[in-house]
């Protein structure tokens, strides 16, 4: 299978998985199912919903599987009991019940379950980008990328408990903030940065008492920096909460890899780069250094750019470097070539990945896409 951005999905193309749809009306929504024939109505339909593409059958990739991170019915479960206990905040003031919490803490151990028995902690960040509200979705990727990285770490299950509640009520405080200034496509201006800026304290007052002290200092602390740069407090290193940091890095992290009101969604690779070009100043050095060990530069299934001129498809990744996975060589007619390993493989050493995208003048892009809806002269 081959991951094919919105923009170039073209009727006739078969889609190799089920697209599903995460929305506030309807939270696990079947969209479109494995083996369905695209037409322009189902692309359409794709757009619409904010979808960023969809994995589509290929000759000559039958062999890539791309598998979920998590159930997505836990994912559902998880997206409306995270609903329920910010609605509930919203609509009270802050005043939530002991009950509701008690579900979205059991929804954490659920997760942390199905995380510790996987055999590969790899994140696929497209795996977590079909969803209507970002509220939701950002807050159930930090507790899932905070668990793994947790996993990764050697942390006990009561940590990962405390971390992954931590992840899923970061961001509640943003509750109490006016919906327009949070959907601002414009620059804030200083006074409503600085109401942006109280949403660690509002969560951390309204929650003390239901949730641990380490969560409340977790949540808090979110938005601080190593040096002394971040928010509310401003407080540096050995002062901002073990888990707050790790919360740090995977709340920018899945900010950055989505689209928002005010600028579109980096590629993986991209926010990589920026992150570890900020161990040390913004986040710490040794959680970055666990935390790329759980996610990818480059998914399964993407199209990439080597810097000896060629296209290929990324068929395999390695947690120990996650910037030179397995890659399938396409030729400039579309034809597809050898695998070739960017970590082992010493005839390549010298080649790199130098982007990641879909827009390549004079490849084989065209032609390997036009064998995604030849397909369907063959069913």
């Amino acid at each position: 299978m081959l991951f094919v951005t919105n923009g170039h999905l073209k009727p006739g193309m078969i889609l190799a998985k089920d697209v599903y749809l995460y929305n506030n009306n309807n939270f696990y929504a079947l969209l479109l199912t494995k083996g369905q024939v695209l037409n322009n109505s189902y692309i359409k339909k794709i757009h619409s919903h904010g979808i960023d593409g969809a994995y589509i059958e290929s000759i000559g990739f039958e062999d890539i599987e791309v598998d979920s991170y998590i159930d997505d019915n836990l994912k559902s479960e998880s997206i409306s009991q995270i609903k329920d206990v910010y609605y509930e905040f919203k609509m009270s003031s802050g005043k939530i019940n002991d009950l509701t919490v008690k579900r979205l803490s059991s929804i954490v151990d659920t997760l942390i379950n199905e995380i510790l028995c996987k055999d590969d902690l790899t994140y696929n960040v497209i795996d977590f980008k079909n969803f209507d509200n970002y509220t939701y979705h950002h807050c159930l990727n930090v507790a899932v990328l905070s668990i793994s990285t947790g996993i990764s770490i050697g942390l006990s299950e009561s940590e990962l408990h405390d971390l992954g509640l931590a992840g899923l009520l970061h961001d509640i405080g943003k509750m109490s903030i006016p919906v327009e200034i949070l959907n601002k496509p414009g620059k804030l201006t200083d006074e409503e940065f600085e109401l942006i800026k109280t949403h660690p304290i509002s969560a951390s007052k309204f929650l003390e008492n239901m949730v641990s002290y380490k969560v409340l200092r977790a949540i808090e602390s979110h938005h601080e920096k190593l040096d002394g740069t971040g928010y509310p407090y401003g407080k540096k290193a050995d002062n901002i909460s073990y888990y707050a940091k790790i919360l740090a890095v995977c709340d920018v992290y899945d900010a950055l890899t989505s689209d928002r009101s005010y600028r579109k969604a980096a590629f993986p690779n991209e926010v990589i780069e920026y992150i570890m070009g900020c161990a040390d100043t913004h986040f710490d050095y040794e959680i970055l250094n666990h935390f790329i060990r759980i996610i990818v530069a480059y998914p399964i299934g993407t199209f990439v750019k080597l810097s000896n001129g060629k296209l290929a498809v990324v068929v395999k990744n390695y947690s120990e470097n996650i910037l030179r996975p397995i890659v399938r060589i396409i030729d400039d007619d579309g034809t597809v070539g050898e695998d070739v390993d960017l970590l082992y493989d010493n005839d390549f050493m010298n080649i790199t990945i130098v982007d990641m995208g879909y827009d390549y003048s004079n490849s084989g892009l065209s032609a390997v896409l036009e064998s995604t809806y030849e397909l369907k002269l063959n069913k």
